[in-house]
């Protein structure tokens, strides 16, 4: 116990030595390919111009390979990454300013054409890094032009004006490229805030057990109204919200769009299920396929899993018959079922949700990697308010509203651990509903 303490106090030591040289990390950087075309265009203008007395050639030419070859697997490396460290955007851009430096050297030095090359760590350093490496990368290229072009000649005022322009068009070009990401950011920083507003709400959805579910057999009015509004409200809000996210882009992103598209489908599925429990009738039945309420589940917990690196995958095959269910309260069980595993998976598992084609029905099943069930739930059964979960908020009413939802429909829920581990629920559906 000495050792280990000792051990996590030296960790912690080296980690706050260090902390001072973290810099943090960016996710705005450039994952398009425009420095490997440039550069391809540039061996070949090298290529070409290999007579001319300026260019040392074949030195020049391999310079160009080496901005190539190093653009390539820049750009590779960065597009597997959600996000780098700024010591490495900086170790990538004094390696294009190195190469470029002698790209310069063995083609004019001063009077060389290839100065516009440090456009490119310039541009970067201003769309991706803070205003200090702007800065500094900005200044290397203009200390390297000046050191390319001397000694001039003080009556050399072609020369001096040359230099003039070829410094002005590169702090000209970093201050408008840094001022259009600035204000790109800002942009990009209020639609963030949005959208997690929106995966708030989603979140919201998805961990509350609905009130409908839990009052409908009590019959209080009040109460159930009060439910309604409450699920009517989260739902608008993410319209409303994935709409003006939509809108604000230049182009929507596509899973905006399915936030509309679900939310409205389930603000419409509690309105109906609402007009079925004041008619008397607490669930309202009609054919439809499975597919569209696990979908709906899925989507609404997406939150949740994505928040932990959480996999979850659905797998229902186009041939399976159509059953007579409630939808609202299926989508239900299916959000109560994968909130349950989400709440017991590791960090970066998985959950699968699946189904296929009974005698009589569907059988559907939610498995994970996690612990699996406790031998005492498999043992008793389901029962209201039994949870395993009681320090971590839990209610012990997920898997209770699941197995009643699932006898509503005339069908079974059993839970067992699959001998490859995990935790398995497994739901048989009637196609012909209950009896």
């Amino acid at each position: 116990m000495a050792r280990r303490g000792f051990l996590l106090y030296n960790q912690n030591t080296v980690r706050n030595y260090f902390k001072p040289l973290d810099r943090g990390e960016v996710t705005s950087f450039s994952r398009n390919s425009y420095e490997v075309v440039f550069s391809v265009f540039m061996v070949a203008l090298a290529y070409f111009y290999r007579s001319s007395p300026q260019v040392s050639y074949p030195r020049i030419l391999y310079f160009f390979l080496l901005l190539l070859g190093s653009n390539f697997v820049f750009n590779y490396l960065l597009k597997r990454r959600a996000s780098v460290s700024l010591w490495l955007i900086d170790l990538i851009l004094l390696a294009n300013f190195w190469i470029i430096t002698g790209v310069l050297y063995y083609s004019g030095r001063g009077e060389s054409y290839f100065w516009v090359l440090y456009l490119l760590p310039v541009f970067a350093a201003s769309l991706m890094a803070s205003f200090k490496d702007a800065v500094g990368i900005v200044s290397l290229c203009v200390l390297a032009i000046v050191a390319m072009a001397w000694p001039m000649g003080g009556g050399d005022i072609s020369k001096l004006l040359a230099l003039a322009v070829k410094v002005a068009v590169l702090i000209f070009s970093a201050g408008v490229v840094y001022g259009t990401a600035q204000l790109r950011k800002r942009a990009e920083a209020g639609l963030a805030f949005k959208r997690d507003q929106v995966e708030l709400l989603e979140r919201e959805i998805t961990q509350k057990d609905s009130e409908l579910v839990k009052t409908a057999s009590a019959g209080e009015v009040g109460t159930l109204a009060a439910g309604v509004m409450h699920d009517l409200g989260n739902a608008v809000s993410v319209i409303l919200l994935s709409a003006q996210i939509a809108a604000e882009e230049e182009v929507p992103e596509k899973k905006d769009l399915e936030r509309i598209i679900k939310a409205s489908k389930f603000a419409k599925s509690v309105i109906a299920n609402a007009f079925g429990i004041a008619r008397g009738e607490e669930y309202v039945f009609e054919t439809a396929p499975l597919k569209e309420p696990v979908g709906n589940a899925a989507l609404l917990t997406e939150y949740s899993a994505r928040r932990r690196g959480i996999t979850v995958e659905t797998d229902l095959p186009d041939g399976l018959p159509q059953l007579r269910l409630s939808k609202v309260h299926i989508e239900r069980l299916f959000i109560n079922a994968v909130s349950n595993a989400l709440s017991f998976v590791p960090d970066n598992g998985k959950v699968r949700v699946s189904a296929k084609a009974a005698e009589g029905g569907v059988i559907a099943e939610i498995t994970d990697n996690g612990p699996g069930f406790p031998a005492a739930l498999l043992k008793d059964g389901v029962k209201a308010f039994s949870t395993t979960r009681k320090e971590a908020g839990g209610t012990g009413l997920g898997l209770y509203v699941c197995d009643q939802i699932a006898r509503r429909h005339g069908g079974s829920l059993s839970l067992d651990n699959p001998p490859e581990g995990g935790a398995r629920i497994r739901i048989f559906l009637p196609v012909n509903g209950p009896g």
